[in-house]
């Protein structure tokens, strides 16, 4: 019976223990509602904004987050980020429009599960640039997809990124489609209209929530200028001009080093799922070891042709594999033809070279002549061996020279005159004796 109390008082403490943990709250932030503002351009600071967002959203179990959203757009590749983060989560999110979400910001608005909208705010006019059949036609079926994922309607989004649908009433054909907020409400895209996050919890019964905001750090900053176009051709050009100055310097070091270092930070783009792009990283490391085995074993070729391959084929997937990305490979080259031009001759010379290339200089005043220095025949007098026809042999003191006639026909044994020395070439006429 001992043994059977002690087994029973076990279990109810157990018992006891388990009652405890459920009947606990998850945690004191399960009560948090988040905000994540999108402001200004959409780029890749704004990719990694929404991720650490959701990431501590989840984290901390919140009730909602509200994407509040004022933008004209940016890059689409950006905004195609933050639609799968956005569908992904299991948090519930509203979309609040308090501007305007126009272009790359309305596929961020129709991304949330919700949309309410801001007095004179607007949302639509999505078209691509370049709108070319394939862009469009690329960006309205992820409109689309993203419409019908998220409850909202599909013909609808996809009047706002090919105005040759139009829609009754709102846009006619060839007009692309940008709705206020009343228009927003009337076609049931937006639940309400709303002026302000007060707004936005009463409208769903978070009035007693805590928000809090999520406020763009320097780490978000520094990811959207890396990513900026103009900032990425530079990086490019730095790249190839250091591996130009590694081939000159040919010391496998600092070239090197300089164009991994560059390489990392232009790959960085607040991209927290840096695995998806180890193949992309190992191409570039790749292509520079190739390159720097090429120096050390020169002749080989084959490092270098596939280090060059690697170097190009792995900056382009870096830049998004697309047009944009050989625009600013291009530009790249551009740029690093000019620092080398300007800095290349300050560099030290390759030890490579040095054993390849021949640096001696065969000049006179270290002795050396290119040809049998024929200048002290000028003015001398010989005697015609054989007939120059124009060419053919005299006697010049005790030496036999070939020359010239200036252009006549001279007999043998007649007295000659070297008028012109030219390199090898003697030029010599006969002399004329006064009678």
């Amino acid at each position: 019976m001992g043994i059977l109390s002690r087994l029973h008082v076990i279990v109810l403490c157990l018992l006891a223990a388990v009652c405890f943990i459920v009947v606990q709250p998850v945690s004191a932030g399960s009560q948090d509602i988040r905000v994540i503002a999108i402001e200004g351009e959409i780029n890749a600071g704004q990719v990694a904004l929404v991720r650490r967002g959701l990431t501590d959203a989840q984290e901390q179990g919140d009730h909602a987050v509200i994407v509040q959203i004022n933008t004209l757009g940016g890059r689409v590749d950006s905004a195609l980020k933050i639609r799968d983060m956005l569908q992904n989560t299991t948090i519930p999110t509203i979309a609040y429009v308090d501007t305007r979400a126009w272009s790359a910001g309305a596929l961020i608005a129709i991304s949330c599960r919700h949309i309410v909208m801001a007095p004179g705010s607007s949302i639509g006019a999505a078209e691509p640039i370049p709108d070319t059949e394939k862009n469009i036609a690329a960006l309205k079926s992820e409109f689309a997809a993203t419409a019908s994922h998220m409850g909202h309607n599909p013909r609808l989004v996809e009047s706002m990124v090919d105005k040759t649908k139009g829609y009754p009433d709102y846009a006619e054909a060839g007009q692309i489609l940008a709705l206020s907020e009343a228009q927003a409400k009337q076609l049931n895209l937006s639940e309400a209209t709303v002026s302000s996050i007060e707004g936005v919890q009463h409208q769903f019964s978070l009035d007693n929530m805590n928000v809090v905001y999520v406020e763009r750090n320097w780490k978000d900053t520094i990811a959207g200028f890396l990513q900026n176009d103009y900032v990425r051709t530079l990086f490019v050009g730095l790249i190839l001009a250091a591996v130009l100055a590694e081939i000159k310097m040919a010391g496998m070091g600092v070239g090197i080093v300089t164009a991994i270092v560059l390489g990392v930070l232009l790959m960085y783009s607040g991209d927290d799922t840096i695995d998806n792009d180890l193949k992309v990283i190992g191409a570039f490391i790749a292509s520079l070891v190739l390159i720097a085995m090429e120096l050390a074993t020169p002749g080989v070729g084959i490092f270098g042709i596939v280090g060059i391959v690697l170097l190009f084929g792995s900056l382009f997937y870096m830049l998004g594999a697309g047009l944009s990305a050989a625009y600013i490979i291009a530009g790249g080259i551009i740029i690093a033809a000019i620092l080398f031009y300007f800095v290349g001759r300050r560099l030290p010379k390759s030890r490579l070279i040095a054993k390849l290339a021949l640096t001696t200089r065969s000049t006179k005043d270290k002795g050396y002549t290119s040809q049998a220095d024929k200048s002290a025949y000028l003015d001398k007098r010989g005697q015609t061996i054989t007939i120059l026809r124009p060419s053919g042999t005299v006697r010049i003191g005790t030496e036999r020279v070939d020359a010239v006639s200036d252009g006549g026909f001279i007999n043998r044994g007649v007295e000659v005159r070297v008028i012109k020395v030219e390199g090898t070439r003697i030029v010599v006429e006969p002399v004329k004796h006064n009678k």
